[in-house]
């Protein structure tokens, strides 16, 4: 960043009950300095003061007053991620929400289902114990058919 140019006023306001001489120790000088940064001296100062010492004070208050935006810009950064962040909160909530809901649902159609395959295995026990007892009851039928024969 390069050093600014030795600072030109861009006016001089005086207080309204002040005489030529008491104007210059308490009006205001307002320097732009840069584009978007002007400096407003308020301390009595002599126009014609040393152009170094003038300088000085000028480069101070730029640098005080960038100083002062960027925590400005800083604050105003952690605000809108503190926003960002609270939306995207509220949003992971409701999803969370929903899939707890989902998930209950899973769990109730889950039991469901294993009823369900419980009543079946009961039913294939049952239709197995039945098969068995019917293909006895055919080698049973063989053997007194074949006797018979």
């Amino acid at each position: 960043m390069s050093e600014p140019s030795f600072p030109v006023p861009t006016s001089f306001q005086v207080s309204n009950d002040g005489s030529q001489v008491e104007e210059k120790k308490t009006g205001y000088l307002n320097y732009e300095v840069e584009p978007g940064f002007t400096i407003r001296l308020r301390q009595n100062i002599d126009p014609a003061m040393d152009p170094k010492k003038l300088k000085r004070i000028v480069s101070n208050r730029v640098a005080a007053q960038k100083s002062r935006w960027k925590k400005l810009q800083y604050v105003d950064d952690l605000v809108k991620k503190s926003r960002d962040l609270n939306w995207q909160v509220s949003m992971l909530r409701s999803q969370v929400e929903m899939a707890s809901e989902q998930k209950q649902c899973l769990e109730r159609e889950k039991m469901e289902l294993k009823e369900c395959m419980a009543g079946w295995i009961q039913r294939f026990i049952s239709d197995q114990g039945e098969i068995e007892a019917n293909t006895a009851e055919i080698e049973r039928l063989k053997k007194k058919m074949a006797h018979m024969i």
